[in-house]
């Protein structure tokens, strides 16, 4: 019997603004990924930095998607959600008003459980109504503490490109220390501002945007060694990752972390506090450093500069620490991920 191909919608409740111009990118890179589906693709289209955007996103949100998807002629038997709560609200109407055999698919990717320990009544009856749950990490998953029908642990992917290149020597880098990301306290910034003043031997590239842009532009004038090259496109960041001899990760939550991904695709091993994202990602002292966070700011910020110097003492172990973080990040290339993606979808078509 030929299989027949389920229609397929995804969700994203991220999208661009001024301030995060790659924003929800990697959602954007997996619907691309699974271009042989056909899937269709409603994001934030309308996201601004302005107060009106902040109270008009969601209401814009809901009646762009009534209007593209609602009213459309094309029936969908599978939506796909990113990001749980409150996006699952639009799955749950479509299921209510066009197909009630509607398979419900969730990504969780961290703040969507992180900011719900305490779940309220309608975000616990949400959950009840959800088929298929994907968690961004295997940590993730344990920090959900609401009863799933099924559950399997599946990064967003990176994109192919970061895996295609030659590494690089110790020798032939010249980049010592780099971060990509959003600039804002989660991510760790302040801590990056209390440590470059014991990095000033070391060359170190900050790229991304976010609140604390100003902050570390200002850090750059005092510093010579630190440059702030504001956020970059794939290829950009290729360069970057593949000429930094260390990547950062300063978060204090992190549900996976793309960006340690994309690095260690390129031949560059991560220096991370432990996070969720840490955890799935890294061995400590195999493709990487994991430094605690169980301690105070000024531990932390320790604990980060010791790793620093720890990873630049040994040049000789340099290559065996690159192989490893290249090998670790093959299965979360997104040729990987969109395969298991679309079984995934074909297993909930058939029942």
């Amino acid at each position: 019997m030929q299989t027949i191909k389920p229609n397929i919608l995804i969700i994203s409740n991220m999208g661009a603004k001024p301030s995060a111009p790659f924003q929800g990118k990697f959602v954007h890179n997996q619907v691309w990924a699974l271009a042989p589906l056909n899937p269709a693709y409603h994001y934030m289209r309308w996201h601004s930095d302005s107060l009106l955007n902040k109270f008009l996103k969601y209401p814009v949100f809901l009646l762009d998607f009534i209007w593209r998807f609602l009213l459309s002629r094309r029936r969908f038997d599978i939506v796909h959600v990113h990001y749980f709560y409150p996006t699952i609200y639009l799955a749950l109407l479509y299921r209510a008003l066009r197909n009630r055999r509607l398979k419900i698919v969730v990504t969780c990717h961290g703040s969507d459980i992180y900011l719900y320990q305490r779940p309220a009544k309608l975000y616990r009856y949400c959950a009840t109504k959800v088929d298929q749950w994907i968690f961004a990490s295997s940590a993730l998953r344990k920090q959900f503490s609401l009863p799933v029908k099924r559950a399997v642990v599946l990064s967003a992917g990176i994109a192919e490109l970061y895996g295609q290149s030659e590494p690089l020597s110790w020798q032939q880098k010249s980049i010592d220390l780099l971060y990509v990301g959003s600039l804002d306290v989660n991510k760790g910034m302040d801590r990056l501002l209390t440590i470059l003043p014991e990095l000033a031997d070391k060359k170190v590239v900050i790229a991304g945007s976010g609140p604390m842009l100003s902050a570390l532009q200002h850090a750059a004038r005092q510093f010579p060694n630190v440059l702030v090259v504001g956020p970059k496109d794939s290829n950009a960041l290729k360069q970057l990752y593949r000429q930094a001899r260390c990547f950062i990760s300063l978060s204090r939550h992190e549900a996976f972390g793309l960006v340690m991904a994309e690095a260690m695709a390129s031949y560059t091993p991560v220096i991370a506090t432990a996070t969720d994202g840490a955890a799935e990602q890294l061995q400590h002292d195999v493709n990487g450093y994991v430094v605690s966070q169980h301690n105070d700011e000024q531990q932390i910020c320790s604990g980060l500069l010791n790793a620093i110097n720890e990873l630049f003492q040994s040049p000789q172990q340099y290559h065996a620490m690159q192989l490893a973080a290249w090998r670790s990040a093959q299965p979360y290339l997104l040729s990987n991920i969109a395969r298991q993606l679309q079984q995934l979808y074909q297993e909930l078509a058939d029942e």
